[in-house]
């Protein structure tokens, strides 16, 4: 049984390990050929967990073997827009100009009743409010709608707002997100930042279920038995520095051409002096 567990944990690890190098994308937005290959390994997997007979090795080496053939294929894929089209094919478009295109529909054996359906899914009832529909490579459909059926925007209506900041966790269930302060240069003063946050949702840190911050110090946080509440902080900004002042980097690059001039070899500065003796 114990042997069992351990080739479970091992294939297990393996698995998640090649799955995190071959990307995140969702199934639904895999090309075919990576579906083939994550069932592929998939079942490829389940042997050396089921048949203790067999060694774990004739698991192990197979799944690393599918992994390089991915990446070959992706390399190729990449380089040759033949080999994209081979492997993946290519966009159809199955609703041109407002008309749908029952040959294309027939080379993707889609019937217009599932078009329909597809279309209905992504908030289209009309299918007069179409002007192209292109079905994917990942068999995902995308939608072109006629002008007259494009939703408002504000820009349309000229309005004028200010754009969107991005929000990172700081605190997720009690305890500091610290690699998101220090994305946001905010490590040195995160204990503060922390306590600011617990006393404007009137809480203990272990009741904090989390908090989410922007740059501009907008944030958002919840509470246990509490719903989610926005305030904004005022987070310290970094020190602007002089026009005169050297950054220190500009300050490095100084020193390091101060002592190359110093380490040039005497027979360097005695044939300069030649050459001025000379002239």
């Amino acid at each position: 049984m114990a042997n069992i567990i351990v080739r479970v944990v091992i294939i297990y690890l393996i698995v998640i390990f090649l799955m995190r190098l071959m990307g995140k994308r969702q199934i639904g937005e895999m090309e075919p050929f990576e579906l083939v290959i994550t069932l592929i390994i998939a079942d490829l997997a389940t042997i050396p967990m089921a048949e203790q007979t067999i060694p774990i090795w004739y698991g192990i080496v197979p799944l690393i073997a599918i992994t390089i053939v991915h990446f070959l294929i992706s390399f190729l894929t990449n380089k040759s827009t033949i080999m994209r089209d081979i492997i993946s094919g290519k966009p159809v478009i199955v609703v041109d100009q407002g008309k749908i295109d029952f040959k294309e529909l027939k080379k993707l054996n889609m019937s217009c009743e599932e078009l329909i359906e597809q279309l209905r899914n992504l908030d289209y009832f009309d299918i007069g409010d179409i002007n192209f529909a292109i079905v994917e490579r990942s068999g995902k459909i995308s939608i072109i709608p006629k002008a007259d059926s494009m939703p408002t925007t504000r820009e349309d209506m000229q309005i004028k707002t200010a754009e969107s900041d991005i929000f990172y966790c700081i605190i997720e269930n009690g305890k500091p997100v610290k690699r998101n302060f220090k994305e946001m240069n905010l490590l040195n003063t995160m204990d503060g930042i922390m306590q600011d946050v617990i006393h404007n949702m009137l809480c203990t840190q272990e009741q904090l279920l989390f908090a989410h911050l922007s740059p501009s110090g907008d944030i958002y946080a919840q509470k246990v038995g509490g719903s989610i509440e926005s305030f904004k902080l005022n987070l310290p900004q970094p020190p602007e520095m002089d026009e005169n002042e050297i950054s220190p980097k500009e300050e490095l690059s100084r020193l390091k051409a101060e002592t190359t001039t110093k380490n040039k070899s005497p027979n360097t500065r005695l044939g300069a002096a030649k050459t001025q003796g000379g002239a």
